[in-house]
């Protein structure tokens, strides 16, 4: 698995945040515009966030 640091953006007028997916990464994986992904959130042993992203469709 390839470990990359990104950081959060907050969006003007909403409580939404994004995740910047590094471009080699999205290279790899064929990663595009329209793409879905379910996201689920936990807690591993030490009490740190777990993110988890499966694609779910894959757009144009």
């Amino acid at each position: 698995m390839t470990k990359k640091t990104v950081k959060v953006r907050g969006r003007t007028g909403t409580a939404t945040m994004d995740l910047t997916i590094p471009a080699a990464i999205s290279r790899e994986y064929d990663i595009d515009q329209g793409d879905v992904f379910a996201i689920e959130a936990a807690e591993d042993d030490d009490g740190r966030l777990v993110l988890e992203y499966t694609r779910v469709y894959a757009g144009e």
